[in-house]
């Protein structure tokens, strides 16, 4: 019988949710945009009073993940996916259905993606009663997507915006849950590649002043069972606000009855062996005391 909840169960990050994720089509772009409210959320009522934050389109391009047989890396997420058929159903979620004038000259499904490149979102702190009318934007906080890091279809891109960012002066925070890729970085250690010293979960918090060339990285390293950090997020001149991120990705989690039905205790987490041996150990440790407290309950 499956064991489920309502809460997450993990100190951090739930690697079975996070496994499912980077694995099933469609599921990270879901738990991004979501995750990505929950976080502007958790910004805005830390903030001081002299800033803002909003969600805006980020720095990284999605990655359509099309059916079976039309896969290609170098596809987008489409505004509309249209479908031909020669007896075409009603649409489906996410989709529209088109019903061609004449029929088609092949009886089978095709897609056609239209070339718009769909943005995922981030989120922008601005200062208020700077700049423009909006205010002067000060940090930007990505959510990294496979597409996005290295080997994704769309790396280059997000290193050209990544330079773009701190050329503009802006401090940026890059949350990266994806164990199962490369750190965006190439000087840190793989954990992907089980390389010594790598951690599956990071958080990265750059500000480029004084200058570009003696601007800081700041690391948070994060295990799979410690618990998610609290971040000091630099914003205009010394100030800077704490963004309690293991709050704000229990409330992800707390949200989404689809994230609660995905993770079933008594399974292991798709492709364990993308875990280190140490982590797929305490990885089952974990799923052993919640086995035990629910037949408790």
């Amino acid at each position: 019988m499956p064991i489920q909840s309502e809460r997450n169960l993990y100190p951090g990050v739930n690697p079975h949710l996070n496994s499912s994720l980077q694995n099933e089509p469609g599921g990270w772009q879901s738990f991004h945009s979501e995750h990505v409210v929950d976080i502007l959320r958790g910004i805005n009522e830390r903030l001081p009073s002299n800033y803002f934050a909003r969600s805006e389109k980020t720095m990284q391009i999605s990655e359509i993940i099309p059916p079976v047989g039309l896969r290609s890396p170098g596809h987008t997420v489409p505004d509309v996916t249209v479908f031909r058929a020669r007896n075409a159903p009603s649409g489906g979620s996410g989709s529209t259905a088109v019903l061609t004038a004449t029929p088609p000259s092949r009886s089978d499904l095709i897609v056609e993606h239209l070339s718009i490149e769909y943005y995922l979102p981030g989120v922008a702190i601005y200062q208020a009663g700077e700049g423009d009318l909006l205010g002067k934007p000060v940090t930007r906080i990505e959510l990294l997507s496979p597409a996005n890091k290295p080997g994704g279809a769309h790396h280059s891109h997000y290193l050209a915006k990544r330079t773009e960012t701190f050329q503009s002066e802006l401090r940026l925070v890059e949350i990266d849950y994806l164990h199962e890729t490369p750190p965006i970085l190439s000087d840190m250690p793989s954990y992907a590649l089980k390389e010594a010293g790598s951690f599956p979960y990071w958080v990265l918090v750059s500000d480029p002043r004084p200058t570009l060339n003696k601007g800081l990285t700041y690391y948070y390293e994060i295990g799979v069972m410690t618990s998610l950090p609290v971040i000091t997020i630099p914003l205009s001149g010394t100030d800077a606000m704490t963004l309690y991120l293991g709050a704000v990705y229990n409330r992800t989690f707390a949200s989404s009855r689809f994230f609660q039905m995905v993770v079933d205790y008594t399974q292991e987490p798709i492709h364990m062996e993308r875990y280190t041996s140490t982590d797929q150990a305490l990885i089952r440790e974990r799923m052993a005391v919640i086995k035990a407290e629910s037949q408790v309950t």
